[in-house]
């Protein structure tokens, strides 16, 4: 979906792919140059990884958008997408209508997150010399990675 967008969007794209967590930082090396922009999806191993790819992207002040909230707070610059805790959350409420008797699943329809969130740090902001416009910070959760 990300490619498709960007190539929607007259953007060039640069695909990198790990398959253990000792190749992150090497990945993460040969995206930077030559991009504006890294975008990592949502991903357990990437999650756990960022730490080392934002000491990567952000020593090439290049910025790192993510697939949901949660890698926001470990170093991604900004999100807009799925909050893991209100999914849970919204699924939470299908599991009482079922336990109750109120429905039964194959009833019931599939359902997606409602709301998504925007997320910024604005550490990772500063780290790579983005000011973030008031207008997004007003709208955002805001993360701050230590």
């Amino acid at each position: 979906l990300a490619k498709k967008e960007c190539e929607a969007l007259g953007l060039k794209y640069k695909e990198g792919t790990v398959s253990s967590s000792n190749e992150i930082q090497q990945v993460a090396q040969s995206l930077v140059s030559g991009v504006q922009a890294v975008y990592v999806p949502t991903d357990n191993m990437l999650a756990a990884g960022m730490q080392t790819v934002t000491m990567v992207t952000n020593a090439a002040k290049v910025p790192v958008i993510v697939g949901e909230s949660g890698i926001v707070k470990n170093g991604g610059l900004a999100t807009y997408g799925i909050n893991y805790y209100k999914l849970g959350k919204q699924t939470s409420e299908m599991a009482v209508k079922i336990l109750t008797g109120e429905s039964k699943p194959a009833d019931m329809p599939i359902e997606y997150q409602k709301d998504m969130d925007v997320a910024v740090n604005e550490k990772s902001a500063a780290a790579v010399g983005i000011t973030l416009p008031q207008s997004l910070l007003d709208k955002a959760a805001k993360s701050s990675n230590s």
